[in-house]
């Protein structure tokens, strides 16, 4: 019995043991997104298999950033990242290159769609890495989204499916006292679910502190735009990304009121049943007709005076 205690605990051990450590993930709230690392430590330059569960269908892009990610794209490698699509399972496995972030870690593995909207982010143990510690001296520029307003300007033509034009204004407002400078702006357009049409981003220039500026966007609209059409946007000052949805729906009604309406007209145009004869058989009123009873009356009168005259 003892022989069989022993082996059984040996089998037990090395089970454990071949298993590992977990892979490393943060563990978001259910129905979020979710980033999952191999267990273990990397260098820079290594290709680990990334693990993605319960994203929206489309392209991600995955990248290294140092310091935590803290202040967004000034602490990530995006010129280096990867990219990867996700299939409508809303589940992938993807190889990335690791490059070596821009500042010094604690690093996180940051993954989004192109427009930011959807994001997620895991620790990511990595050596190798060179660059400075990020600055601590004063605070980042900041950047608020004031506002941002679609509106469809096809006019009469977007009623008949032709092509228009989608205008969208942001306001955007710097609450602080340091100027921001050319933050970047990704814009990206499509249908739900097919938001992938690069749109051309305004120049954001200079937004002096406590003063709001306001740019306009245009995005064309093709006569194929039917139903509801989204403008996806990310703007990334140093103080963090401001992602941004807004949306439109076009339906060409006049496609089918026009046709409904020729119907309807075609319908009364069509020739009637034929109308009775103009000529009525009634008699009008004070005149008679023979073999009527006023004319019968009135020759039985004509013979009583021809007697009388007798």
């Amino acid at each position: 019995m003892s022989r069989f205690v022993l082996l059984a605990v040996s089998v037990v051990a090395a089970l454990l043991a071949s298993a590992g450590p977990a892979p490393s993930t943060d563990r978001p709230p259910d129905g979020q997104p979710r980033v999952a690392l191999p267990a273990g430590t990397f260098r820079v330059g290594d290709r680990v298999l990334v693990a993605l569960d319960g994203w929206p269908a489309g392209v991600v892009q995955v990248e290294v950033c140092g310091n935590d990610g803290r202040r967004g794209a000034l602490d990530c490698a995006t010129d280096r990242a990867s990219g990867g699509h996700v299939p409508a399972t809303g589940n992938a496995r993807m190889p990335v290159l690791l490059a070596a972030p821009p500042v010094a870690c604690p690093c996180r593995l940051r993954v989004q769609t192109p427009s930011g909207v959807t994001t997620a982010s895991v620790a990511l143990p990595l050596t190798g890495v060179s660059a400075p510690v990020a600055s601590t001296a004063g605070s980042p520029p900041e950047l608020a989204l004031a506002g941002v307003h679609a509106v469809d300007e096809s006019g009469v033509g977007g009623w008949f499916g032709l092509p228009g034009e989608l205008t969208v204004r942001i306001t955007l407002h710097n609450p602080g006292h340091v100027d921001v400078v050319e933050p970047p702006v990704t814009l990206l357009a499509g249908s739900p679910g097919q938001v992938h049409t690069m749109v051309a981003a305004p120049p954001v220039g200079t937004i002096p502190g406590g003063q709001s500026r306001e740019y306009v966007v245009r995005v064309p609209l093709s006569a194929t735009t039917l139903g509801r059409y989204e403008v996806h946007g990310l703007i990334e000052p140093a103080s963090g990304p401001l992602p941004f949805v807004v949306a439109t729906a076009r339906h060409p009604w006049g496609l089918l009121v026009v046709p409904a309406a020729l119907l309807v007209l075609l319908l009364f145009s069509l020739p009637g049943r034929p109308r009775a004869s103009a000529t009525s058989s009634a008699t009008p009123t004070g005149t008679s007709v023979a073999g009527t009873p006023d004319r019968r009356r009135a020759s039985a009168g004509r013979g009583r005076h021809r007697g009388v005259r007798r």
